[in-house]
């Protein structure tokens, strides 16, 4: 919506509104469902075993009912309120994480591609409900985010579990932190050539009237920069929700680069 300038078109806003809430209640009837399957794992965890399930707070049962309350308003709300497609977009959403819950977060690599995938989903949903064509820059941005992000956090889940033996993911200990590094790397400089050619692009170029996108790629630089020096300090779990609401650095490069592109595309 902020780059095709629909903040001030009411339909999209409504619609973009009750994809947000659909989407919400399906992925809090994900989030019951892990805690539901894990709870036994999660009981002798550090810091998993105070979620509710584990804890004791919540029973099964009370989960279950509101895995199932959530899974049907997330459902309805887009099936009657949206645009069809959003209701497609959720259920193979559904489909994808229940399989990663049961099956496939046992399976290395392939665990952190479902994890992209999902994110994905998240971008096809916004798009369907706004009526947005995708263009495959973001489509291809977003998966190479999300791996760099999913891979981060698996990197901090393996350097926990060499320094203090603790299994914080049933399959982190078949990673190698040679392997994490060397992937970052590679995705680290995938993100930053394919910003520079979106950048540079023809298309984009003519679609935002401008041959300034390219200065958008200096806060780019400077957030994988700081990203990855967060990786290395180990202070904190490589969360990036927490390293986003944490770290005033990140949130200005964050900042730098909304403004960059609000005044390239409304100013």
């Amino acid at each position: 919506m902020f780059f095709n300038k629909q903040f001030v078109s009411y339909d999209s806003l409504f619609y973009a509104t009750i994809a947000f809430f659909s989407f919400s209640f399906v992925a809090s009837a994900i989030y019951c469902f892990n805690d539901i399957v894990d709870v036994e794992f999660d009981k002798n965890h550090k810091t998993k075993k105070n979620r509710p399930i584990a804890s004791g707070v919540i029973s099964k049962r009370d989960a279950i009912i509101c895995m199932l309350i959530c899974m049907v308003l997330g459902f309805l709300l887009s099936y009657f309120f949206s645009r069809f497609g959003l209701f497609w977009v959720l259920v193979s959403y559904f489909i994808i994480n229940v399989l990663y819950t049961l099956i496939f977060k046992q399976i290395i690599v392939l665990d952190v591609v479902l994890i992209a995938t999902s994110f994905v989903l998240r971008l096809l949903a916004g798009g369907v409900a706004t009526s947005t064509e995708l263009s495959h820059w973001i489509i291809i941005m977003v998966v190479l985010l999300a791996l760099f992000l999913a891979f981060a956090k698996r990197r901090d889940e393996l350097v926990v579990y060499i320094e203090e033996k603790v299994l914080v993911r049933k399959n982190i200990d078949k990673y190698s932190l040679k392997f994490l590094d060397t992937t970052l790397k590679i995705l680290s400089l995938l993100i930053i050539i394919l910003y520079l050619a979106y950048s540079f692009s023809p298309e984009i170029k003519t679609q935002f009237n401008s041959s300034y996108i390219w200065l958008t790629s200096i806060f780019v630089v400077l957030g994988l920069f700081r990203y990855n020096k967060l990786i290395k300090m180990r202070h904190s779990s490589v969360n990036p929700t927490k390293i986003l609401l944490k770290d005033l650095p990140l949130q200005l490069i964050i900042i730098g680069w909304i403004i960059s592109f609000y005044i390239i595309i409304y100013v």
